[in-house]
């Protein structure tokens, strides 16, 4: 019997530890430090993504504060826009998107990237990388729901664009559950007159419903300059709709 139980005993503590180590935390608040470990929304961060706000910070630094600018942040589809500026000419843009974000991600770093610059306008893309990380469309909804209020109190007045998620041949697998998710963001979107949403679906798909594979690089998930083409033509009117250019 004692032997058995100095068994179980182990086994518990081998399994709390590879718990710990994949990030996860019996004891995770909404959002804080919980155990020395960053939560928000009850996902645990790491510092993945710190090199870049690093690099961000260190641009403000040389470059000056851009206020009152239209900044575009989230995930890699806006960070890897290549011709942000030329697409956008005549609008003051600043690009704050980084790596595979999630959205506790932004939110976590806003007050180091985001917050200081006080943008007129928003440009959003997220929530596709927290849906291929586990998350419910359901989630995803709940944690822009919650960056969106906690950015609107931080930034009064502040205007919104929302980029849907889009469809993708290499997440084609996914795109149900970023549809629902969509759905759920454009039906709370349409409540405020200081946020507008953009379906880039609906002109990412052929006419027999799937997803265009002329818009993307050989990887299948990142847009060559043609798909960037598609979403400027359709962004840059929403954005002037919202501002003063």
């Amino acid at each position: 019997m004692y032997i058995y139980i100095m068994k179980k005993i182990k086994y518990l503590i081998f399994i709390s530890v590879m718990f710990q180590a994949c990030g996860f935390s019996e004891t995770q608040s909404n959002s804080g430090i919980v155990d020395g470990k960053k939560v928000v929304d009850n996902v645990t961060l790491t510092d993945r993504f710190e090199k870049h706000i690093v690099a961000f910070e260190l641009q403000d630094s040389l470059n000056g504060i851009n206020e009152f600018c239209v900044l575009f942040t989230g995930s890699s589809s806006i960070r890897f826009w290549p011709d942000l500026e030329d697409d956008m000419k005549g609008i003051n843009v600043l690009n704050r998107a980084f790596g595979e974000s999630t959205i506790p991600e932004v939110e976590y770093y806003a007050d180091r990237f985001l917050f200081k610059h006080k943008p007129k306008l928003i440009v959003f893309y997220c929530g596709e990388n927290d849906i291929a990380e586990g998350a419910s469309p359901e989630q995803v909804f709940l944690r822009f729901k919650k960056f969106f209020n906690y950015t609107n109190e931080k930034l009064p007045g502040v205007k919104w664009v929302y980029i849907s998620m889009k469809p993708s041949v290499a997440r084609w697998a996914l795109w149900n559950k970023f549809k629902m998710g969509n759905e759920l963001i454009q039906q709370y979107l349409r409540s405020f007159s200081n946020a507008k949403y953009m379906d880039c679906g609906t002109f990412m798909m052929d006419k027999n419903g799937v997803v265009r594979r002329d818009l993307f690089t050989e990887d299948g998930f990142q847009m060559n300059k043609l798909g960037y083409i598609l979403w400027a033509k359709q962004l840059k009117p929403r954005i002037e709709s919202l501002i003063d250019v």
